[in-house]
């Protein structure tokens, strides 16, 4: 049984233009919160995720402290050619979103090709 859930709030808008809000929750049996910073020219910085391989993740959020076109970070392979790109929150809202990164996320690598080292949470749960 489900005792814990993760409640999503999010609210985008256009000044004088159109917005949306979302809320939604996901029921959790488990979840982590840990941070790691990505240090300026570093290449596929690995960084596991708190997950078992038998544990499916329901949501996934990466935040950078500082957003930016040089921040990135691969899913589960240091050699994968699929690259997302941190210019923003990642904000992934269901075990379908987390699995347009991997089948299983269970460790991210991070680039970073800026002159400033950069911090980074990530919240999972599942």
């Amino acid at each position: 049984m489900d005792t814990e859930k993760a409640v999503f709030t999010i609210k985008v808008q256009i000044p004088n233009g159109p917005g949306l809000e979302i809320a939604h929750d996901i029921p959790v049996h488990a979840y982590g919160k840990f941070s790691a910073v990505v240090t300026a020219g570093a290449t596929d910085m690995p960084v596991s995720l708190p997950w078992g391989a038998d544990a499916a993740a329901r949501f996934l959020v990466i935040k950078p402290a500082k957003a930016a076109a040089t921040l990135s970070y691969k899913a589960n392979d240091s050699a994968s050619t699929e690259v997302f790109v941190l210019d923003g929150p990642h904000v992934l809202c269901g075990s379908g979103a987390v699995k347009l990164l991997a089948e299983q996320p269970l460790k991210l690598f991070f680039s970073n090709s800026g002159p400033a080292d950069v911090a980074v949470e990530i919240l999972i749960g599942g």
